[in-house]
């Protein structure tokens, strides 16, 4: 695959499954890079929570924790 395919894919635009195991690899990697959790990379490359992490592991980087959104309680 060219690195269009990938810069396509961080987009959103076609599915991780379409590309070759490097360039999943690349791809998991940018988005993780932007910060984004297991959860929002595999959300935006159509892939598992399970493959998304397995990758993330395999390339060696931490799990970034998930946002909290704190709601105000009122009483």
């Amino acid at each position: 695959m060219t690195a269009e395919a990938v810069s396509a894919c961080c987009r959103g635009e076609i599915p991780a499954d379409a590309l070759d195991t490097r360039d999943r690899e690349t791809v998991v990697a940018r988005l993780h890079a932007a910060g984004l959790t297991d959860t929002e990379i595999a959300e935006a490359t159509r892939l598992t929570t399970y493959t998304t992490g397995r990758i993330r592991a395999r390339l060696g980087l931490a799990a970034h924790e998930r946002k909290r959104a704190h709601a105000l309680v009122r009483r």
